[in-house]
Parts: structure tokens; C-alpha cells; sequence
């Protein structure tokens, strides 16, 4: 017992339970027992020095490592009501020093003097270290407990999931803020590439393609999908749309889930996004007048790296512009409808040939910011679980009128000559108490099938399946084949029948070559098909 309290300090333990009972406290749903398996795992490989050494000094560096780890942690609980994440870093980073006073004043509460006591236990801990008196026997306590360390690090080392599960929160928001900076600072000094590109059919006729990006949307909501509220009536009574059914995201962030969409890294080859050849950089060889269009905010935690992309574009116009980061965006009003006109704009350009992008806000929480009062169809609630998915569902019967529309737009826009296609996709997914009662694309243990799964629907114009009727009746039969939307940037060259040299067509789901048993290993390495088996 006394080599085990000399291992895993009862102070020391203090420090780590606290945080871990104020989240329960705090936020029950966000607690993640996991994160105390964390702690018991590293702890006595950090404390082996003071334990051979029994010098002060080393235990004074790692109980003050814990409580300062545990500190910010316990402050961001306190105040976000959540463990720290590499999202609130970027806000931190773009917040002066009078957004922060504000933001204290707006968050304050008593809860707030929990920190006293997380610092008196520090100080006890500071002053009564663990007296090291090695025990006959201790040897074996000692390397039974470090074999369990060494076996809990190694195995999630094996399954490159380290970072996303073995270590502290504090530690992994951190390196997650760290590595998106350094993709970011990459994209920021990229330009548009020419590349070697044609297309494979006779330029005679006007080409327009729109790619239709939707925000947090999960199928399972969309009655198009067989949910069980009237959630998309317009699109459910569209006969010219093709739905698949069977299309999931590589990851449940927006970063991860598009930069791969749009460029030809993917998540097998995790080739760098800024060495990458982008949508952007393929139309832009074309000769095609390429635009972005964006109800997103064009700086902060979620689409700093996606604006770096979009910029490449000959156009880009950003429609939410009364937040300073797109995290404060989020807690504003920008609908969707504030795009229909810069698309008009856009399709009527002298430009013969056009490739536009639409960033949607979509149902990107706070879900009740999502839509204007007339779409609030589902209101009744008992509790506010039900009250969360009503909103829910309400931005998803608003997005469906946003899609529609933008459809609409498209179809009016073509004449007998224009060759148009669009597709329509989300970036990721929303649980929206779907599984493990959580809400939110964020996970603690085990990626949620509602994380991913996410519509995807084609439209085409007559003038294009006269032009190309055997593409589209592939287009037609290939609608319930297993897709991860990483192979985007592929599937979107081969609809407009571009020849290029780096193409697959075995990643292609509009291709009769489409590789219909490729795993879809997603995010932290889970198993998407297995899991749903």
C-alpha cells in the first residue's frame, strides 16, 4: 500500500479526482471516465524519478505540471461549461482583452470559487510529499503498475491514437490547436496552381457546376431519409434530385471532413492539404471562373484553414460578417436565404464557364440561431432534451428550404445550351441525442455513426444527361453504393468529365470502375462498416 501511495500521491490524486468531479458536477453529459484511466496511466511513469531519486525537486515539478493541467482545465469547465479544446484556443487567440473582460462579467458565477479548494489541495500536496521508503516486495508493485502503464500508452500508440486517447484533454487540445495552426499557416501561403487539365467533351457548350456545402447535417433527421417528422418536404417531392443513401464523412470536423473533400488528400493517403491539388486549382486550369460563396465567418475556430482554400478562388464572397471569429457567429442571426442572391450574381456573370462553391451555415449549433421565426414547425417540448432536438429539426426544415431554393435558382439559370450539375453534401454530421445521449459532432470515446452519416444528393440538368447519358445512368444505379465523401475531389472531376492525370477511377462513385469494397477506416481509425454491422 505504501509503494502504491509513493506511485499514484494521495494529494497528487486530489488534484486530478477534483477537475474530474467538478466536470461531473458541472456537466454530467461531458464527463469521460476514460480521462481518469489517462491520469493513472501516466502519473507513476512521471513520479519514478522522485521514487529513485527521492529528490524534492522532482516531485515538485510534476505535481505542479498536474496542477497547472488541471488549473486551466478547471477554469475553461467553469466558465464553458466543457473541458478545454483546441477550439477555444482559437477564440482565445482571437479575442482582445476587452472581448475578454466582457466575457467575464457575462459568464460569472459562484461556481467560480470551486478553484479555492483545487488550490489548497495543492498547497497540502506541496507540502506533504510521499515519504519514499522502498518495501520488501515493492519491486513487483512497482513494475506491475508501470507494465500497465506501458501496455495503456503502447496500445494506443499501435493504434495511432495516441493523441486522441491516451493522453490528458489539456495535453491533446493543445497539440490539436498546434497541428490545425500549422495547416493553416501552410494554406495561408497558398495560390491557385495551374495544372495540365482539359475537358474530355468539346467545350461548345457553357459548363456550370455547383458544389453545395451543408454544415452539421445528420441524415437520420431528414424525413428524405425516412426520418420519422416531415423534416424536407420540399426535396422529398423534387423528382429531379438523386439521393444516396449510403454516404458517410471521414471526419466529424469541418477542417478534416473538407479539406479532404476538396482537395486530393484523403485519409489513406494523408497527403498534406497545402501540397494538395485542390477543386479550386483543377477548374481554375479549365479556364472556369471559380467562386466561393459563404454564410460562414471567414476567420476563426472552424473555418480559418477553409477560408486559406477558398481564397484561391477568382471570387469570394463572405455574407456573415457581424461576428469577429465563426465561433461568436454561431450566436448570431445570418440565414442561409442571404446567399440566393449572391449566387444569382454569380450563375449571371459574363464568365462562359463556372464552378461555385456554397458554404452553408446549415445547422450549425446554436441550432435555434438557424432559422427565422416562420420555420419553428416543431415547438412542443416537455424538457429541454426535446426542446434541443425540436431546434434541431428546425434548422434541418430550413436547410431544406435553403437547398431547394438553390436548386431552383440553378434550374431557372439554365437555357437549351448550359450543362449544369450540382451536388449537395455535408461536411459532417450532429448527434443530436442519436447515440450515447450527447449532442454535438464532439466525442469522448467511440466516433458516433451519427458524427458521419450525411446526405448527398446529385442534380442534373436535361441539357447535361442528353450530353452525357451514360455518366448519368451510372450516376442512377450507383446511388446506394458505400461512399466516403474523402474521394470528393475525384467524383466531382469525373462528373464534369475532366481528363487529369492524377484521377482514380476506382474512387469515383460516379464511375462504372468505383471500388465498391474499399474500407472505410474514418477518423481515429474506426471501422465505419464493421461498426454498423
Amino acid at each position: 500500500m505504501k509503494t502504491l501511495k509513493q506511485l499514484y500521491p494521495p494529494y497528487l490524486l486530489a488534484i486530478i479526482i477534483y477537475v474530474q468531479v467538478v466536470l461531473l458536477y458541472v456537466n454530467f453529459n461531458l464527463f469521460n471516465p476514460r480521462e481518469l484511466l489517462i491520469y493513472l496511466s501516466w502519473l507513476p511513469l512521471m513520479m519514478l524519478p522522485y521514487f529513485f531519486t527521492k529528490k524534492k525537486v522532482f516531485y515538485i515539478i510534476v505535481i505542479s505540471l498536474f496542477f497547472l493541467e488541471g488549473f486551466i482545465n478547471l477554469c475553461h469547465i467553469l466558465v464553458i461549461k466543457s473541458p478545454l479544446n483546441a477550439s477555444s484556443l482559437f477564440v482565445l487567440m482571437n479575442t482582445n482583452i476587452n472581448e475578454a473582460k466582457e466575457f467575464i462579467n457575462l459568464k460569472f458565477h459562484f461556481d467560480w470559487l470551486l478553484v479555492i479548494p483545487y488550490i489548497f489541495i495543492y498547497y497540502l500536496a506541496l507540502k506533504h510529499p510521499p515519504t519514499i521508503v522502498k518495501q520488501k516486495g515493492s519491486i513487483y508493485i512497482v513494475s506491475a503498475v508501470l507494465l500497465f502503464s506501458v501496455i495503456f500508452i503502447s496500445e494506443n500508440l499501435i493504434n495511432n491514437r495516441l493523441i486522441r486517447k491516451g493522453i490528458p484533454q489539456t495535453a491533446k487540445a493543445i497539440i490539436s490547436f498546434n497541428n490545425q495552426m500549422r495547416t493553416y499557416k501552410a494554406l495561408k501561403l497558398r495560390e491557385v496552381n495551374n495544372i495540365e487539365v482539359k475537358l474530355k467533351t468539346s467545350d461548345q457548350y457553357p459548363h456550370v457546376f455547383v458544389l453545395i456545402i451543408g454544415e452539421s447535417c445528420n441524415r437520420n433527421h431528414m424525413s428524405l431519409y425516412n426520418y420519422h417528422r416531415k423534416t424536407t418536404p420540399h426535396l422529398d417531392n423534387r423528382r429531379d434530385i438523386i439521393v444516396y443513401t449510403d454516404v458517410v464523412s471521414p471526419y466529424s470536423n469541418t477542417i478534416g471532413a473538407l479539406l479532404t473533400a476538396l482537395t486530393e488528400s484523403n485519409i489513406d493517403n494523408k497527403k498534406d492539404y497545402d501540397k494538395s491539388i485542390s477543386l479550386i486549382d483543377i477548374f481554375h486550369s479549365l479556364g472556369y471562373k471559380t467562386f466561393w460563396l459563404s454564410n460562414q465567418a471567414p476567420i476563426g475556430v472552424w473555418d480559418n484553414a477553409i477560408y486559406n482554400l477558398a481564397k484561391t478562388s477568382d471570387i469570394c464572397a463572405f455574407v456573415n460578417n457581424s461576428a469577429n471569429t465563426s465561433f461568436e457567429s454561431t450566436y448570431l442571426l445570418s440565414y442561409d436565404e442571404k446567399l440566393f442572391q449572391p449566387f444569382r450574381h454569380s450563375l449571371s456573370d459574363t464568365a462562359k464557364n463556372k464552378f461555385i462553391v456554397i458554404h452553408l451555415m446549415g445547422s450549425h449549433s446554436k441550432y435555434a440561431k438557424r432559422y427565422p421565426p416562420n420555420f419553428n414547425k416543431f415547438n412542443f417540448a416537455n424538457n429541454n432534451k426535446e426542446k434541443t432536438i425540436n431546434e434541431y429539426d428546425n434548422s434541418i426544415f430550413y436547410n431544406d428550404f435553403v437547398v431547394d431554393s438553390l436548386l431552383n435558382i440553378l434550374n431557372e439559370y439554365c437555357n437549351n445550351n448550359t450543362i449544369a450539375a450540382a451536388i449537395y453534401f455535408s461536411d459532417h454530421g450532429e448527434n443530436v441525442y442519436d447515440e450515447n445521449d450527447n449532442v454535438g459532432h464532439d466525442y469522448a470515446d467511440f466516433l458516433p455513426n451519427a458524427n458521419v452519416e450525411i446526405p448527398f444528393i446529385v442534380w442534373c440538368s436535361p441539357q447535361y444527361q442528353s450530353l452525357y447519358p451514360d455518366k448519368y445512368k451510372i450516376i442512377l444505379s450507383n446511388k446506394e453504393k458505400p461512399f466516403v465523401t474523402d474521394d470528393l475531389f475525384h467524383t466531382v472531376i469525373d462528373i464534369n468529365d475532366i481528363d487529369f492525370n492524377g484521377f482514380e477511377s476506382d474512387r469515383s462513385i460516379f464511375n462504372e470502375k468505383y471500388n465498391t469494397n474499399r474500407k472505410r477506416i474514418l477518423e481515429d481509425n474506426k471501422d465505419y462498416d464493421s461498426k454498423t454491422k
